[in-house]
């Protein structure tokens, strides 16, 4: 076995792992990559079942360039609830969960702005729940190494998904439910990998 393929079966036990330990999987849009807030946010179980699908009204406007990502404009929002209203909720059922998000350090981030820009406390999100980043993992499965930066190179979500050959799913690229249906697939077409047998 090839040390490329002893990595991916590390991956595909860490993912079952996940999947048979009852996972949640966390995804959210935002209002831009920096300096943004979220502005919908979308929680499922393992199983794919919906836990918690929310826009988000964020203190500051949706940018367009952000609107043609994923859609969502003020509009939308202007009668959703805000980071602080979903904040004692969100923290309730994420409380002690293994969770699973593609690019991890990003939506955590997002959190965090979203929390200071609304003038609230600094919630370690680290400890409320045991995060877990399908991004990285993926990257070292599909394995495109990046001599630059000596590390795997990162995919798109939506491109691991083509690299993996998983169907769309009814909920769109770019909106939070439909991210996390994706990861959740992901999760799964890892977990299932097998190396093929040696000749």
């Amino acid at each position: 076995m090839s040390e490329h393929d002893r990595e991916k079966l590390d991956i595909a036990k860490w993912a079952g792992g996940l999947l048979d330990g009852g996972c949640l999987i966390l995804d959210t849009e935002t209002t831009g990559l920096h300096d943004g807030e979220i502005v919908q946010v979308a929680v499922i179980d393992s199983d794919g079942d919906v836990l918690f699908d929310q826009l988000v009204k964020p203190v500051n406007p949706i940018p367009p360039g952000a609107t043609a990502i994923h859609g969502i404009t003020d509009a939308d929002v202007v009668n959703a609830k805000t980071w602080a209203d979903l904040v004692p909720s969100l923290m309730s059922l994420l409380r002690d969960c293994d969770l699973v998000v593609y690019n991890a350090t990003y939506d955590r981030k997002m959190m965090h702005q979203s929390a200071e820009k609304a003038g609230l406390p600094k919630v370690k999100w680290n400890a409320v729940c045991n995060w877990h980043c399908a991004m990285e993992q993926y990257a070292a499965f599909h394995g495109d190494w990046n001599d630059w930066h000596g590390s795997y190179r990162w995919q798109k979500l939506t491109a691991a998904c083509d690299q993996m050959c998983i169907p769309e799913p009814d909920a769109p690229a770019h909106s939070a439910l439909g991210d996390c249906l994706r990861t959740l697939e992901l999760l799964k077409k890892m977990a299932a990998w097998q190396p093929t047998p040696e000749a």
